[in-house]
C-alpha cells in the first residue's frame, strides 16, 4: 500500500471513531430517563410492560430491592421516584447534577406531584462503565434514605 493510502485510512478512522463511539449517558441523562412521563393506559387497559434493560441500580441497592420484593408486605409501600402510588403527574421537574467526580455523582431532582413538592438527592456511582443509582435521600416530604427504608419496617 502506498503511504498516501495508509495516511488516508488512518485519517478516516481517526475522524470516524468519535462518531462510532456511543457515549454513555451521564448522571443527569440517566435520571431524566427515570422521570420520563408514563403514558396513561387507554380505556382501563393495563399499563404496558417496561422493557428490561441494564440495571438502573447499583448492586448493593438492587439486592435490598430484591429482598423487599420477596416480602409479603413490602417495607417500601410507595413509588420512591414520584412519592406516590398513582401514575405520576410531574410539574416543574428540575434535574441538576450537584457534584460529580469520574466515579460518583449526586443529582438533585425537584418537582411537584399532584401539587405536593418533592425533592430527591440521588447518589450515583459508575458500575460496569455505566452510571447507576447507589442510594436516594427522599428529602421532601419523606426525609429518609431509600436503603434505610428497605431494611427498617416503618410500621414497626
Amino acid at each position: 500500500m502506498s503511504g498516501r493510502l495508509i495516511l488516508a485510512l488512518c485519517l478516516t478512522l481517526t475522524l470516524a471513531s468519535p462518531a462510532l463511539a456511543q457515549p454513555t449517558p451521564g448522571p443527569a441523562e440517566v435520571i431524566a430517563e427515570l422521570y420520563k412521563p408514563v403514558p396513561e393506559p387507554a380505556d382501563g387497559a393495563e399499563p404496558a410492560e417496561v422493557a428490561e434493560g441494564p440495571p438502573l441500580f447499583a448492586a448493593s441497592l438492587r439486592a435490598l430491592l430484591e429482598v423487599d420484593a420477596q416480602r409479603d408486605m413490602n417495607y417500601l409501600d410507595f413509588d420512591w421516584v414520584s412519592g406516590g402510588q398513582d401514575l405520576p403527574d410531574y410539574k416543574d421537574l428540575k434535574i441538576v447534577v450537584v457534584k460529580q467526580t469520574p466515579e460518583t455523582a449526586q443529582v438533585r431532582v425537584t418537582f411537584r406531584n399532584y401539587g405536593q413538592a418533592r425533592e430527591r438527592l440521588i447518589d450515583m456511582v459508575v458500575e460496569d462503565s455505566r452510571w447507576v443509582i447507589e442510594d436516594v435521600y427522599m428529602k421532601a416530604p419523606e426525609r429518609t434514605w431509600l436503603s434505610r427504608r428497605l431494611v427498617a419496617n416503618p410500621q414497626d
